[in-house]
């Protein structure tokens, strides 16, 4: 499974996305091994999206907010017992 977040550099939005990449790696890397990556993405124009597998689950421009990592977590865990 990946988790690419793409996030707005000129925003400032690096430390969001780095956070999220941590907690979602400390929570994941170890448990899923090889089986798990974060990979963060530039952007601008605001941009702070959140991808699993190449499909968009959570973008700042429609939900006009930073996702918290409980839900991204629980986007996780959906994909994971569907396997």
């Amino acid at each position: 499974m990946n988790v690419k977040i793409t996030y707005c550099v000129p925003c400032g939005h690096l430390p969001k996305a780095m956070e999220l990449a941590k907690e979602l790696l400390s929570r994941y890397g170890q448990r899923l091994n090889k089986n798990f990556s974060v990979t963060l993405d530039t952007s601008d124009g605001g941009t702070f999206e959140v991808y699993i597998d190449g499909a968009k689950v959570f973008s700042r421009h429609q939900e006009r907010r930073f996702p918290n990592v409980d839900e991204i977590v629980s986007l996780i865990e959906g994909r994971l017992e569907a396997r």
